[in-house]
């Protein structure tokens, strides 16, 4: 899947924040739901696992993951996507927000551990 616009970016050791930008016709929300479109799951752990894999030399992969979904993510959005890596259990910890407002937070196994 391709990642959406990166508006800014910042790093500082094993954490890193994206800003990105969710037009209304960008690719992932087509089909997903046609009355109203929203981000799904698997894309919002996809752009975790790839921009993981930029940041710190990772597969770019979930070989395992949990999320907590707590708001929907509309088309015409701005987000923030917070990244903290756990490199002794090979974990990426998460966190979409729109200003203060977490619309969806969870881990994913990164494959540096076992």
């Amino acid at each position: 899947m391709s990642l959406p616009a990166i508006l800014n970016s910042s790093t500082a050791g094993d954490e890193a924040t994206y800003e990105l930008s969710l037009p209304g016709d960008f690719e992932a929300f087509r089909g997903h739901f046609p009355s109203r479109p929203i981000l799904p799951g698997v894309t919002q752990i996809d752009w975790v696992a790839q921009l993981a894999a930029r940041q710190w030399t990772l597969p770019p992969i979930a070989r395992d993951f949990q999320v907590k979904f707590r708001n929907v993510i509309s088309p015409g959005t701005r987000l923030t996507l917070a990244l903290r890596l756990d490199r002794p259990k090979g974990r990426i910890h998460f966190e979409y927000r729109v200003g203060e407002q977490i619309m969806s937070s969870g881990r994913i196994v990164a494959g540096l551990s076992e």
